[in-house]
């Protein structure tokens, strides 16, 4: 079976264990594969999160409009006696609730580096750490992604740590974490570190610092860019 062909299957989880084994090989001694690898498992989680935010937000639309007929004819009185008080302008003067984007455009991050396989049972570090996060075990995974970003310094490891730390509503902290890594680099995780980053500045409401980091990803082609460009307009 050609690389390609092992890819596929990979996309559309039909490796068996031997098949994986084989891809794994391919990944640890063709840098050139490795690289297109996870450009593509970017392109392909960046398309499902936009699909999964696009999905939220017809629902959200979709509650809105239903709660908006159920009250209209409240809604109509507090709008008249808006007028009067001159509270309508106070209203539309107000910023975008900044949490309220957070929970609208934040989608958790999936383990898109050493993805868990039916039947295996490594007990080696890395694998642990995604094991852990691929349960939910926030707190544990940031302990050990922690301990594999002190010995290897790779960016994968940085960047789950900050994501659990982000899970376990520590947005703060992740943000600190995540100052540990250089925006400049050109790689594939720089993109997500920008949008998490981003996202957790709007959790703690630094709307400016939030709003540099998505110009930043709207301005260029990248894998988050489209969903930059919209949060963005919403916080106009």
């Amino acid at each position: 079976m050609d690389k390609e062909q092992l890819v596929e299957r990979y996309f559309e989880n039909q490796l068996s264990e031997e098949e994986h084994k084989i891809l794994q090989n391919y990944l640890d001694t063709d840098a050139s594969f490795a690289e297109e690898f996870a450009f593509q498992k970017n392109v392909k989680q960046a398309i499902a999160l936009n699909e999964r935010a696009e999905l939220k937000q017809k629902l959200q639309s979709f509650e809105s409009s239903k709660s908006t007929k159920r009250w209209i004819s409240k809604w109509s009185v507090a709008a008249s006696i808006a007028v009067v008080l001159g509270i309508g302008y106070w209203f539309m003067s107000q910023s975008p609730d900044t949490n309220e984007l957070y929970d609208q455009y934040y989608q958790s991050y999936p383990n898109v580096v050493a993805p868990t396989v039916r039947g295996e049972n490594k007990t080696d570090l890395k694998s642990q750490a995604f094991y852990e996060y691929d349960s939910g075990n926030y707190q544990k995974a940031y302990e050990l992604f922690s301990q594999l970003y002190a010995i290897d310094k790779d960016d994968y490891a940085l960047f789950y740590s900050s994501l659990s730390l982000i899970e376990l509503n520590k947005s703060q902290e992740a943000i600190a974490l995540m100052d540990q890594f250089d925006l400049n680099k050109d790689n594939g995780f720089t993109p997500y570190f920008k949008w998490y980053k981003a996202l957790s500045y709007l959790k703690v409401g630094e709307k400016e610092k939030a709003t540099k980091l998505l110009q930043s990803l709207s301005e260029n082609q990248n894998p988050q860019q489209e969903q930059a460009q919209k949060l963005l307009k919403e916080l106009d």
